[in-house]
């Protein structure tokens, strides 16, 4: 299977997941109104998150942190949501890709997990996160 190495990549990794995601009685609610939607108007946002991340590019601009608050008060996340996302994330990336990059891919997503849900489920302790503050 082929690394994770380009925007094209990512697009596919991403469509995989949402198809995923919005089908997954967890994270369906959540996902639910992107699902109607469609994701289309959502995904470059994406690629340049996952690009930023993965690849330095610096072409993200949004507030990570924000959209999370604004999802979490209308749908009120739980360890078991940040758990699952992670979960879909990580076997999509192992069902499309392998290499440093995909690796890195799966990394970065449990840390960023770990940090939205310290942020959002305990926002009295302390805010030591993996998320770099260019994502807040």
């Amino acid at each position: 299977m082929p690394d994770i190495s380009t925007r094209a990549d990512l697009e596919v990794l991403l469509r995989h997941f949402y198809g995923r995601a919005f089908a997954d009685p967890i994270l369906e609610p959540a996902f639910g109104t992107l699902a109607v939607i469609g994701v289309d108007d959502h995904l470059p946002v994406m690629c340049d998150f996952w690009e930023t991340v993965l690849f330095r590019t610096g072409t993200y601009r949004g507030s990570v942190a924000a959209v999370h608050r604004a999802l979490h008060g209308s749908h009120g996340f739980t360890t078991a949501h940040f758990d699952r996302w992670v979960e879909l994330w990580a076997s999509s990336i192992e069902e499309l890709f392998d290499g440093d990059v995909a690796q890195r891919a799966t990394r970065e997503a449990a840390s960023i997990a770990r940090a939205m849900r310290r942020r959002l489920l305990d926002p009295t302790g302390p805010q030591t996160t993996g998320v770099p503050s260019r994502f807040s």
